[in-house]
């Protein structure tokens, strides 16, 4: 009786032991007290020690991720008004810009709780929980007089908390002294006045939604980056002391991870071109040079929907970097000769194919990207005018194709 009563006491303390503290902190929780063995019985042996309880998983740092209705409250910049960053957030700037009628846009990052943002040559880059990707939209007040500053529109945040990435976004208010949280989008006219002194109006300029928002990252668990890769981070920025090489500078700061040795001509980075300056360079019938221009503008126009990992890859039209290889043999899924599988609601585009080469104006694709009517125009968000360079040089590269390149044969002109 004794030794049953000693083993039942035994495995009281085992209990106890292994439920011990296991909470959250900074440091991790306090691992349990290991149970006291029990006591020997007449002949017997001693009951054996509760094993100790396990330490709890570390906290987040006490650093706060969570909603918050006023963009002041992030912490980000010294000086709202002027987007002047705070301590620890990075500007940085892309080399193909995604086109939101003609908005300026300045992005920063910045790594709350530590870690690095996992480099990667050819992919997008993924950044670690904390991680806060930040773009303001805004408009020059005076196009010829830069001293005057700008018009703040809007800030988009892009949130990698605990439970996956959030996105919040904040409109501006009079002043331009702090932004408030707006979760259902809005519309907001603005005007400023051009290089030659007119005044220029947009009256539909869109605030997106939150969910808006999630039709391009994604929705949670599966939300992304897009704009944060090599290709469109190569590049140069002045960071106070003069120009330098971005993804260098992000290196120096220690927010890469296996990132590259500076580049040289023995170590050349993918790099994005700027498709409206490219294109001025190009021929009308250098088609490798045009491609680089359509390729670039392409992957940050339309990947975000258009790309394996996309909102409609089941369209199998995919205009992202790594599908638009100048090497591939086969371009049906770039969209050549492709039969278009959508046309929106089909009030102007009516063309069968998604690009027919040599013949921009029987190209489907070029024909919602020159459209501003809702349903129809590419993209469907972000957009109320036709970005009439990148229009042009999707124009370009159409025309370049070369029919007796059998990558570009004619389309099947029964059907047309």
């Amino acid at each position: 009786m004794k030794n049953a009563l000693n083993l039942i006491v035994s495995f009281l303390l085992l209990l106890v032991a292994v439920g011990c503290d296991t909470s959250s902190s900074d440091d991790g929780g306090i691992g349990g007290t290991a149970g006291v063995g029990g006591t020997g019985g007449e002949g017997g042996s001693a009951g054996v020690g509760g094993a100790a309880g396990g330490g709890g998983e570390g906290g987040t740092g006490g650093v706060d991720l969570s909603r918050k209705d006023l963009l002041s409250e992030w912490e980000l910049f010294d000086d709202i008004r002027n987007q002047m960053p705070a301590e620890g957030v990075v500007p940085f700037e892309v080399t193909s810009p995604l086109f939101t009628d003609y908005a300026l846009k300045h992005r920063f990052v910045t790594l709350r709780m530590g870690g690095q943002i996992e480099y990667s040559d050819d992919a997008r880059w993924q950044a670690p929980v904390g991680t806060i990707y930040v773009k303001t939209f805004a408009y020059p007040i005076d196009m010829r007089s830069p001293e005057m500053g700008e018009q703040l529109i809007e800030t988009r945040l892009l949130v990698h908390d605990v439970d996956g990435w959030k996105v919040w976004v904040y409109v501006y208010n009079e002043d331009m002294t702090d932004a408030v949280l707006t979760l259902g989008g809005l519309t907001v006219s603005v005007s400023w006045i051009d290089e030659d002194g007119n005044t220029q109006t947009l009256e539909n300029y869109g605030v997106p939604s939150n969910g808006a928002c999630r039709k391009c990252h994604g929705t949670s668990p599966d939300t992304r980056t897009l704009g944060p890769s090599t290709g469109m981070l190569n590049r140069e920025n002045d960071y106070g002391e003069g120009l330098v090489n971005q993804i260098d500078h992000l290196n120096a700061l220690s927010l890469l991870s296996n990132a590259p040795p500076p580049e040289n001509e023995n170590n050349p980075r993918i790099t994005y071109v700027e498709p409206v300056e490219h294109n001025a360079g190009c021929n009308p019938d250098d088609f490798d040079c045009l491609h680089e221009a359509a390729r670039s503008w392409l992957d940050s126009n339309c990947s975000h929907c258009h790309a394996p990992d996309g909102e409609v890859a089941d369209k199998v039209l995919f205009l992202d970097w790594a599908n638009l290889d100048p090497t591939s043999e086969d371009t049906t899924s770039w969209g050549v000769c492709k039969t278009a599988t959508s046309a929106g609601n089909g009030v102007t585009c009516t063309q069968n194919y998604d690009i027919f080469p040599g013949d921009p104006d029987r190209s489907l694709l070029l024909c919602r990207i020159e459209s501003v009517t809702a349903g129809e125009m590419m993209a469907p968000l972000g957009r109320s005018t036709v970005h009439a360079q990148g229009a042009q040089v999707i124009r370009d590269w159409i025309a370049a194709m070369d029919t007796n390149d059998p990558r570009f044969a004619p389309c099947n002109l029964a059907i047309e």
